[in-house]
């Protein structure tokens, strides 16, 4: 039923909750699992600005290259991260890979579901609610609306308060 399996992984350790779900369904159907991240490269402020403003071209080939700089390593950060859970995962008897995209989290993991023809992706939520969610929203808020892939979400351990 299940032969590809995406875990979207962010670094957090709450991301990192939804593996042993992951591991677990990979195990009872005999599937891959795929590590995936997803690296937001944050444009630098020099080269949002409009053309004729009074940045020279070489202040602005410079915001590039630190740009490009701080984008690989990302990417280095990423793969050594996913490596390493990689690890896990094989240490478990789960066959599986890891891929490190560049783009906006959400889009990038819906594009790769594609892509890849994954038959199910399981995540955690970030755990934001009420107004931090309506401003920031959810990859995982997203990609259940956005998704034709089913989706296992995980929420993370949540604080209780304590009725007196």
């Amino acid at each position: 039923m299940f032969k590809r399996i995406l875990v979207p992984l962010d670094g957090s350790r709450a991301s990192a909750k939804a593996l042993p779900y992951a591991i677990e369904i990979a195990q009872r159907f005999g599937a891959e699992l795929i590590l995936l991240q997803a690296v937001s490269v944050t444009p630098s402020p020099m080269l949002t600005v409009p053309a004729g403003v009074g940045i020279s071209s070489v202040a602005t080939q410079m915001a590039q290259e630190a740009a490009l700089a701080e984008e690989k390593r990302g990417i280095a950060r990423a793969r050594r991260y996913l490596s390493d859970k990689l690890r896990l995962v094989t240490s478990r008897g789960v066959t599986g890979s890891f891929h490190v995209v560049t783009g906006t989290p959400a889009n990038s993991i819906l594009e790769f579901c594609k892509k890849e023809k994954v038959a199910l992706v399981v995540m955690t939520t970030s755990g934001k609610s009420g107004i931090k969610r309506a401003l920031l929203g959810s990859v995982a808020d997203q990609l259940i609306r956005d998704s034709t892939v089913p989706e296992l979400v995980i929420r993370p351990e949540m604080k209780r308060k304590s009725k007196k």
